[in-house]
C-alpha cells in the first residue's frame, strides 16, 4: 500500500516528523530530493611532499643574507654606526 503525504517542512513539527521518518528507510521514501539531504564526504588529501625548486633558499638563508645586504648598504651610505 502506498500512501502520498505532505508535510510543512518550514515547521519545527514537520521537521521532527521528516527527521522520525528518515529513520526508516527501507519503508519511507520521499518524493522530493531536498528531503533525502545526502551527507557529503569530505577526504583528506593525501600528503604531498614538498619539493624545493633548485634556486629556493630557506628563511634562515633569507634572513641570514638580508641582513647581510642591509648592514652592506647601510655602511656604504654612512648610516650604519
Amino acid at each position: 500500500m502506498k500512501i502520498i503525504v505532505k508535510i510543512d517542512a518550514d515547521t519545527s513539527e514537520g521537521r521532527q516528523l521528516i527527521d522520525y521518518l528518515k529513520t526508516f528507510p527501507e519503508v519511507v521514501t520521499f518524493e522530493d530530493m531536498m528531503l533525502h539531504e545526502p551527507q557529503p564526504n569530505y577526504m583528506t588529501k593525501p600528503k604531498t611532499t614538498f619539493t624545493p625548486s633548485e634556486n629556493y633558499v630557506t628563511a634562515e638563508e633569507f634572513r641570514t643574507e638580508a641582513k647581510k645586504r642591509a648592514k652592506t648598504f647601510l655602511k656604504k651610505h654612512g648610516l650604519h654606526s
